[in-house]
This record gives structure tokens, C-alpha cells and sequence, in this order.
């Protein structure tokens, strides 16, 4: 009996050694571990962290992404407000009815809505409004809800990444949840550093993808709170902000872009019922974009539908140009010396070869190749065509801007700036040939005149002009000058970049014929109907005829510039997929915007 004892006290010291052992190494020895578990390494946890942990629930109220502003400072993301936040005491269900009712009078809401929402809260949430965000209260609203001195609601300052009244723009992009994606690019931040997780908001468009890394901050910030088993806030720790105290973060962007000048041509593209298209207005000194929309309209709730169409930057697409591309063509034909500025040619309507004819039925008669340019002739240019190579027609077209991506980059880390860059991601490549080597003439005419294999994005088309008013010099096109840090200091400048070097430019005497060309359309061409206006502008017009699906229908271009006495921006807009035989809406479109930019100079 006595030596049965011994063992069971043996036996009961040892469980209680062990569990002593395992106390302390939970709760003195390491305050953190690793944990490998299907693979992957967890973070660092700490135990005693942990058990507060249980007991303590967040709120978000920032989510600490870097923000993006206007040329002129103006925030296009990010506006900071105040709200009001309500946790899930128990004091929601003793409250005094008097001061219920007041509350639920300074917030706009019944007493009966107010208690739907207070009766169901398992977690501390926001009031919202119809737009699923937290409400916007009024400075009178503040001071009328803390002179309440109600408990179970706190009112706090908030964050909301797109502002009341943003519309969201292609060119700012989109955030979202991508774990397999984030997994795999940002797999060395989410091991090493605490304010990355797989479940990390991530840009997934536009700048928000391509300056992801510089706009991730430091991490969301938080109101935290912490109840006792009453649902009373913990005294002491019941509820604080958690926040980092790095005065460098997050990170400025400063865009190029005129925000109002932006909001105004997309209200007014939404006035002309434009449902498919894209403009691009870029300043004509350096390149840089000023205002950059595209339609459909990217809207929060379609993300996830991933319909290409509303998801895809139109400006950063490739379409065929239409007689647009005539400016390539023209170019090519007085650099290589195959026309004088006297020749006559005739045109009776039909080229006779490659199934071509003009647009204009019993063509045009005897022309220039100045009026065959405002005429946009495509029997002209067709002969023009038999005149060149592919690889001259390439040549020029390069030279112009309109092969190569014109988008700002920096191929190489150059401190500050850690990585290879590309601020505009989604931009695609225009193309003139798929065979540079063709010798087939229809290849070449059909062209000549913006059919068949060319291709160019709006920006590429707004950029052509920018390089012809600067003589020939390219120019790469910024849509961010600087990043700056929290506090104002500069992180990094973006300076102006000239364009992909080409075995050569075009001659300056060549460009100011186009440009002279280009008024002579607005004169008395296919652009004279815009002749009237703030402005005097010029011009191209072009009608890319759609094949497969599409047939039956056409892209409608206009790409310009103004005013034509003192030059200060080149735009190109394109309307998509317009019945034949419409009249051209892009050129009516082109007067109405340019109109606004004039106005808007003046203010």
C-alpha cells in the first residue's frame, strides 16, 4: 500500500513538473516562436500576446496605403474624416430612451433603425451609409454626439480611400484581396516583415499595381477595444488607436494630372453618352498627362465580374487607327523625298487595285498632297504607299512614337527608386506590320491608311502630336512627377524622360508641314464642321472599320492640338464601336473638350 503511494505521488509530481515546465515556457522563457505547419513559416507569436488577443477585437480606420494627389496638391484618393463607431456593450440595452432618440435624430435615422443596427452588433462596426461606407458627420453632428456622453460609441477620425463623389478612374486603378497572387510576388515580405499578410489589400490596376510596393505603408490602423466578460470595455485598455509612429508613412503620390480639368471631360464624355472609348490630353512641352479617362467606367462592384471591357485602360490599348495613321504615311512620304509639295494627283474615287476606293463617292479630283491630307484621301495615299517600303513605313512610325510603349520608365534600380519601374503597367505596343519584310503591296497600302496590321493606343496617338510640335524629340510620358514622404520630404523625383532613341528623328521641317496640314483639316476638310470655338485647333480625323463581330461597325478618332497661334496640349479621343455611316462624334467630341480646357485656363 505505502509503496502503491510513492508511485502515485511520483507519478502526480511529475505531471505537475511537466505542466510547471510548460508554464514556464509559455509565459517567461520565449515570449515568441516559430511555427512550420503544411509548409510555410508562420510569424513570430507571442503566447502572452496571444491570450489578450482573445479577448481584444479591431476596428479599421485607416488602412495605411500610400495616397495619391493632384499637380496642384489636390487629394484624388484618401479623404479623412469623422465618423462614429459603436461597440457591442451591454449598455445598448439599459440606455436611457430619451438620449437614444437624440442620438438617432443627429445621425438622420429613426430610433427604430438605430436600434435594428445597436441590437445585432456582435462586433464593433460603423454606422453606414447607402454607399456601404462609414457616414460623414458634420462638425455640429460631433459636438451634438459627445455632448450626449453616451457610452458604447466613440466618435473617431477615418480614412476612406475613395472619396464621397469619386469616380474611380482607370489610371488610379483598384485595390482587392489576391492571397494566391500576393503569395507568390510578395512572398519574401509576408515571411519577414509584420505589416504584410496574404490577406494584404493589393493594387491590382493601374498605379495602385504599379507603385503597390511604395503605396503598402507600414500597415492598417486600428481602434482597439477590449471587453470583460460583462461586454463592458476593459477599464484601462478598453479601447485605444493603434497606429505607427513613423513620421515618413505612408507616401504622397503626386500625379501630372489637373483634377478638376479630369472631372470635367469625364462629366462631359458621360453628357455625350460616350459608352466605349478613351481620351488622353497631354501637355504639349514635356509629355506629361494631364487628363487620361476611359469608358466604360470602372466601378468598385465590377471587379470581380472581370469583364474585360470595363476593366481594361482603353488610353493604354491598342486599336486600328483609321486615316489618323495618314500622319505616319505623310511623314514617311516627304522624309524619304518620294513626293514634291506641287505634285497633282487624281482621284476619281477608285484606286482600282487591293479592292480600295475613297470615301468620298466620285472621289476627290485633282489635289495637293497638302488637300489630299484635309481631304483624307485614301486613293492619295494609297499611291503614296506603292512609293515606300514596310520597313520606311516602320522607320517613320517608330519615329513618331507609335510602336515602342510611350509610358514613363526606368529599367534599372536607381536609387531611390529599388526596382525596375513601369507607370503605366497595362500599356500595350502599337504595331504597323506583323511581316517587316512584306513586299505585298494591298499589305502596305491597306497600311498606308491605318487598316490592316497598325494598331496604336490613344496615348500613342496624343504622344505623335506632342512629337511633332517639338520638331521630331520624343518624350516619354509622366502621369507621376514625385513621391513624397508623410511628413513633405521628397522621396523620389520622376524627371522628365525623352523618348526610346531611334536611328533617327524626323526632320523638324517635316514636322511643321504636318502640323500646317493638320490646321488645314479644321480649315476646310473632314474637320471643318470644329472650325468654330475657343480655340483654333488642328487636326486628323479617322474611321477604323471593324471586322469579325464588330462588322458593320467603327472607331471614330480625332487627335489634335491648340491653340494653333501658341500650342499647349495635344489630345486624342477615340469613340468605340459607332454604327457605319455615323457622322465622326470623336471630332465633335474633340471641339467640346478642347472648349473646356480653354475655359478652364482662363478660371
Amino acid at each position: 500500500m505505502q509503496r502503491r503511494a510513492i508511485w502515485i505521488a511520483i507519478v502526480f509530481t511529475s505531471v505537475m513538473f511537466l505542466y510547471t515546465c510548460r508554464l514556464i515556457y509559455l509565459q517567461i522563457i520565449p515570449t515568441t516562436t516559430i511555427f512550420q505547419q503544411h509548409g510555410s513559416k508562420y510569424k513570430y507569436y507571442d503566447w502572452r500576446q496571444g491570450a489578450v488577443n482573445q479577448r481584444m477585437k479591431k476596428l479599421m480606420v485607416d488602412d495605411g496605403r500610400g495616397h495619391f494627389v493632384d499637380e496642384h496638391g489636390f487629394a484624388i484618393t484618401s479623404e479623412k474624416y469623422d465618423t462614429v463607431a459603436f461597440f457591442p456593450v451591454h449598455a445598448w440595452k439599459e440606455i436611457d430612451g430619451v438620449r437614444f432618440n437624440k442620438l438617432a435624430t443627429i445621425l438622420d435615422k429613426s430610433p427604430e433603425q438605430l436600434q435594428d443596427f445597436v441590437r445585432v452588433l456582435d462586433s464593433a462596426a460603423f454606422l453606414e451609409d447607402k454607399s456601404k461606407v462609414p457616414i460623414r458627420l458634420t462638425e455640429q453632428q460631433v459636438h451634438d454626439i459627445q455632448a450626449l456622453h453616451l457610452y458604447g460609441l466613440e466618435v473617431v477620425s477615418y480614412r476612406d480611400r475613395y472619396p464621397e463623389q469619386y469616380e474611380q478612374k482607370h489610371f488610379i486603378g483598384a485595390v482587392a484581396e489576391y492571397p494566391e497572387w500576393t503569395d507568390k510576388v510578395y512572398s519574401s515580405e509576408i515571411k519577414q516583415l509584420n505589416n504584410w499578410s496574404r490577406n494584404s489589400k493589393v493594387g491590382i490596376l493601374g498605379l495602385e499595381y504599379s507603385l503597390d510596393r511604395y503605396l503598402h505603408g507600414l500597415g492598417p490602423s486600428y481602434l482597439s477595444y477590449t471587453l470583460d466578460g460583462r461586454y463592458d470595455l476593459l477599464s484601462g485598455i478598453g479601447m485605444r488607436r493603434i497606429e505607427s509612429s513613423n513620421p515618413y508613412y505612408p507616401l504622397t503620390i503626386i500625379t501630372t494630372i489637373d483634377l478638376d480639368l479630369q472631372n470635367k471631360i469625364e462629366r462631359y464624355l458621360d453628357e455625350q453618352k460616350v459608352i466605349e472609348g478613351a481620351i488622353v490630353l497631354l501637355d504639349v512641352t514635356n509629355g506629361d498627362v494631364k487628363a487620361m479617362v476611359s469608358r466604360p467606367q470602372l466601378l468598385p462592384g465590377q471587379l470581380s465580374e472581370g469583364n474585360d471591357s470595363v476593366l481594361r485602360n482603353h488610353a493604354l490599348t491598342a486599336y486600328t487607327p483609321g486615316s489618323i495613321y495618314k500622319i505616319v504615311t505623310a511623314a514617311a512620304a516627304l522624309e524619304y523625298g518620294v513626293v514634291e509639295e506641287d505634285e497633282h494627283f487624281y482621284c476619281n474615287g477608285e484606286y482600282g487595285r487591293y479592292g480600295l476606293s475613297c470615301w468620298k463617292e466620285g472621289g476627290h479630283g485633282d489635289q495637293t498632297l497638302e488637300e489630299a491630307f484635309a481631304n483624307s484621301c485614301n486613293v492619295v495615299f494609297a499611291t503614296l504607299s506603292e512609293r515606300l517600303t514596310a520597313n520606311q513605313l516602320y522607320e517613320i512610325a517608330n519615329a513618331l512614337g507609335v510602336v515602342q510603349k510611350v509610358g514613363w520608365h526606368q529599367d534599372e534600380a536607381k536609387a531611390p527608386i529599388t526596382s525596375p519601374i513601369r507607370l503605366l503597367a497595362e500599356e500595350e505596343n502599337g504595331l504597323v506590320f506583323h511581316d517587316l519584310n512584306t513586299k505585298d503591296g494591298g499589305v502596305i497600302a491597306q497600311s498606308s491608311i491605318g487598316q490592316r496590321d497598325v494598331h496604336l493606343t490613344p496615348l500613342q496617338a496624343a504622344n505623335m502630336v506632342v512629337t511633332l510640335l517639338n520638331r521630331g524629340r520624343q518624350y516619354e510620358n509622366r502621369i507621376v512627377s514625385q513621391i513624397n514622404y508623410a511628413d513633405g520630404q521628397v522621396l523620389a523625383q520622376l524627371p522628365v524622360h525623352l523618348g526610346h532613341e531611334n536611328k533617327f528623328n524626323i526632320h523638324p521641317a517635316t514636322a511643321g508641314k504636318i502640323l500646317k496640314y493638320m490646321q488645314l483639316v479644321v480649315q476646310q476638310g473632314t474637320g471643318k464642321s470644329i472650325n468654330e470655338g475657343r480655340w483654333h485647333v488642328a487636326g486628323k480625323s479617322g474611321t477604323a472599320q471593324l471586322s469579325g463581330k464588330q462588322t458593320g461597325h467603327n472607331d471614330q478618332w480625332f487627335i489634335g492640338y491648340g491653340p494653333t497661334e501658341k500650342p499647349q496640349y495635344a489630345l486624342s479621343v477615340l469613340v468605340q464601336e459607332q454604327t457605319s455611316g455615323k457622322r465622326n462624334q470623336a471630332t465633335q467630341i474633340f471641339r467640346g473638350i478642347m472648349d473646356i480646357v480653354a475655359e478652364h485656363k482662363q478660371q
